[in-house]
């Protein structure tokens, strides 16, 4: 599942950042499918494939409990999140690598029991992820205009494609502008139509108001990796960007981010936050913490090689 809070990750990585390499070898690619039952049009197969990400993920409402490991300039947490109807709650597992001290113990839990207790908070959070899925949707229903698929042929059952900027495209939005800079490839399970993942580098600098608000510098690079979790639920299970930049004239930006998700454990599709509180409170030591266990510790439908 790529949309809604799972999927904003993904959404400001694509504005970022796509494939050198691909961009310079685009004219060589496979222009024929490589299986007689797909398009001859690439174009035409991925607007199919991104209207079945954005159905399904609009059918499926299981909710889910897995362990959250991010690392970024800032911060490096380990966290147990119980996903319910109400949005997600998550208890802090590890900070650094180490269990929590007394005082982050305290914060963590007053963080918690303020989105438990407040439906004004829970609100706000609503609507910021309401806003992220509508641009992620607007972005993905334009992948297909905004950029020029070739068939690349198929990795260990998978289809990759590559794909480069549409010169035709007349993006509507300061967002969807930035796609003109961008080439990548990407790979799909033929058979569950879903992305699986994506992956490139930033081939030239992309720059918000002339240069002078903004520039992301090319060489930056990213993947992100989809997959079935468990009963049909496809979801971001890894993450990894790195790229550097300017904002407001010379202030540097050093984007580092790396996100894995392990564990998966399906909840009630009914569950309330008061009741992931509870699932919480009743200890940190879950599946998710055993990585040898979880479901999400290879991809799904796609050799461990690419990911």
């Amino acid at each position: 599942m790529f949309l809604a809070s799972r999927y904003r990750s993904f959404v400001f990585l694509l504005v970022a950042v796509c494939s050198a390499a691909v961009f310079a070898q685009s004219q060589s690619a496979i222009s024929v499918p490589p299986r007689p039952d797909l398009p001859r049009d690439a174009n035409t197969y991925v607007r199919d494939i991104i209207k079945n990400e954005i159905e399904s993920d609009a059918k499926d409402h299981t909710l889910w409990r897995y362990r959250f490991h991010r690392e970024d300039e800032k911060n490096n947490y380990d966290r147990d999140v119980v996903e319910t109807r109400d949005g997600q709650l998550a208890r802090t597992l590890l900070i650094a690598g180490r269990p929590l001290t007394e005082d982050q113990r305290r914060k963590d839990e007053e963080r918690m029991q303020k989105l438990v207790n407040s439906e004004d908070e829970r609100a706000k959070r609503a609507k910021r992820e309401k806003e992220d899925t509508d641009k992620a949707v607007q972005m993905l229903k334009a992948i297909p205009e905004a950029f020029i698929f070739k068939y690349a042929g198929e990795e260990a059952g998978q289809l990759r494609l590559t794909f480069f900027p549409n010169p035709h495209y007349d993006a509507p939005t300061r967002e969807l502008q930035v796609f003109k800079s961008l080439s990548g490839s990407m790979w799909v399970d033929p058979v569950a139509r879903h992305l699986t993942k994506i992956e490139g580098q930033l081939f030239e600098d992309v720059t918000f108001g002339w240069g002078f608000l903004a520039r992301l510098n090319k060489g930056g690079t990213f993947k992100v990796v989809q997959q079935d979790v468990g009963d049909g639920h496809w979801d971001v299970t890894s993450l990894d960007v790195n790229m550097n930049g300017h904002a407001m004239l010379f202030k540097s930006i050093v984007a580092r981010q790396r996100e894995i998700k392990t564990g998966y454990r399906r909840v009630p599709d009914n569950l309330t936050i008061s009741q992931a509180y509870q699932l919480l409170e009743k200890g940190t030591t879950t599946a998710a913490e055993n990585s040898g266990q979880s479901k999400a510790s290879e991809p799904h439908s796609m050799a461990a090689g690419q990911k």
